[in-house]
């Protein structure tokens, strides 16, 4: 069952999407889904959703009236969380291939009331006690305080945050020696445009650690329902002998508890702090749906099929890191600047 209120599916995102990502174009409809819209291949005959792969996992209904309009074509869905669609195709002429791409993370809270209670059963005891170590640390050595951003933030705050976000993450990558894909200014323009009216409606969040008045740790959440999805996350490397990560991620988890939230939804994408602090793995999942009457649809759908196994190949086998190590030597100067 689809989630009318993520903010995927809403005016918002969609439009700012399309302003960035198609030229402001018009996406087009077709009545084998309801939930979504696509946009077009410049050249060939195949449709993807609408939000591409900026969104932190998609759902999406298959309509009980299907009409001819899905003639001849492929469609792609991107990041298709696999425990959110129960998709029976309702025509015999179209098919889907569903092919995994990234584990997700899911910290699941309804079963407890605290952090601690949390801790207590997903955490070991050892690093339970590092984690608290960490925190007061920070807090005996720092002016720290802590600001989850939503409704209430002034342009002037968000300019400040976001000079900071980018300033931060290029820190930490190039220190890293490898590249961010949200830095590509395509995306990060996108992202700065798109979560300042998301903060309006409560469909996103800003969640800055800071040192004084000094950001030191910003998160970009977006919220759906009683779920909290970590989209960009940042730490200031000098803080680093403090955990501030780790640190980080504690004081979220406290406010999802304060404010009734369900789930922490880390997203798709291996680090292993997502593993250390989840409880719920899963995969996301390209979804191709094809024209199986259509020699020229079941021939493309076959080869993007292949072509993101092959990805993920090269993830499992880390190939995948060492492009982003040689793409950062190549575009090192920009992560400098």
């Amino acid at each position: 069952m689809v989630n009318n209120k993520t903010p995927y599916l809403r005016k918002t995102f969609r439009s700012i999407w399309l302003k960035h990502f198609n030229n402001s174009e018009k996406p087009f409809d077709f009545s084998f889904v309801d939930t979504l819209t696509f946009v077009k291949h410049k050249k060939l005959p195949v449709y993807c959703n609408t939000g591409g792969t900026n969104t932190k996992g998609i759902s999406y209904n298959l309509s009980n009236n299907i009409y001819n309009d899905y003639k001849n074509n492929v469609f792609i869905i991107f990041d298709v969380p696999a425990f959110n669609v129960e998709n029976n195709i309702k025509n015999e002429d179209l098919n889907c291939y569903k092919i995994k791409q990234y584990p997700g993370y899911i910290c699941d809270l309804q079963r407890y009331n605290t952090l601690e209670e949390y801790l207590l059963e997903v955490i070991s005891k050892k690093s339970r006690y590092k984690f608290n170590s960490y925190k007061r640390k920070l807090e005996a050595s720092c002016d720290v305080h802590y600001k989850m951003f939503l409704d209430d933030i002034t342009p002037e705050a968000y300019e400040d945050i976001f000079y900071h976000f980018k300033r931060l993450l290029k820190k930490r990558f190039f220190d890293k020696k490898t590249v961010n894909n949200n830095l590509n200014p395509e995306e990060w323009n996108f992202y700065k445009e798109v979560t300042l009216p998301m903060l309006l409606k409560k469909q996103a969040g800003l969640f800055v650690v800071y040192d004084k008045d000094k950001p030191i740790a910003i998160t970009l959440i977006n919220l759906s329902n009683d779920t909290m999805i970590d989209v960009i996350r940042v730490f200031d490397i000098d803080y680093k002998r403090f955990r501030l990560g780790t640190v980080s991620i504690m004081k979220q988890l406290e406010w999802c508890f304060e404010n009734n939230f369900k789930t922490l939804d880390f997203s798709k994408g291996y680090f292993e702090y997502k593993q250390r602090w989840a409880n719920k793995p899963y995969w996301f999942e390209y979804h191709i749906f094809y024209d199986k009457k259509s020699v020229i649809a079941k021939t493309l759908a076959w080869i993007y099929k292949n072509f993101f196994a092959f990805k993920l190949f090269l993830r499992k086998k880390h190939i995948t890191n060492l492009i982003h190590e040689i793409c950062f030597f190549l575009n090192k100067k920009r992560y400098a600047e």
